[in-house]
């Protein structure tokens, strides 16, 4: 997956890049990006973009499936297997009538359960992986640039 967006701040081989909404983007609302204008991605610097240049941005397709499933299909799992283990867990303990609570509180507590463990891998070396990366400079755009030490200069 390919995007283009602009370099609005560097640090190391580190970027944030605004990237601005497609017309495709308005009609998907797969991510939640077509309710934006933009957003801002951190972003693999690697070939030394600076701030304001125009650039390309990478995402293996791969990955972006992996991202999706993460963040998508184990917290649907963990909900289910939740709702699974309530209806067990009463019919175990011969509570029957109780099942609907056990698995409501078994099924949002694991789903709430999942989403601790992916927040908690995100923070792990790890999921640079899936990190977006900058692989090429389009342009460097000089007006932005000077617009910029106008506005600090009045300040």
């Amino acid at each position: 997956m390919k995007e283009r967006g602009r370099v609005i701040e560097t640090a190391g081989n580190v970027a944030k890049v605004e990237i601005f909404r497609k017309d495709e983007c308005s009609r998907c609302k797969v991510c939640g990006f077509g309710s934006r204008d933009r957003i801002v991605a951190v972003a693999a610097n690697t070939i030394g973009a600076k701030e304001h240049d125009e650039v390309e941005l990478e995402l293996e397709g791969s990955q972006v499936v992996r991202a999706a499933a993460i963040v998508y299909l184990i917290p649907l799992a963990f909900l289910l297997v939740g709702l699974y283990l309530g209806t067990v867990l009463s019919s175990f303990i011969d509570r029957r009538d109780m099942a609907p609570l056990a698995s409501a509180v078994l099924g949002f507590g694991l789903l709430g359960l999942s989403y601790v463990g992916i927040a908690v891998y995100s923070k792990r070396p790890a999921i640079s992986k899936y990190r977006v990366s900058v692989i090429g400079i389009l342009g460097t755009n000089e007006h932005q640039r000077s617009e910029d030490v106008d506005i600090r200069d009045k300040l």
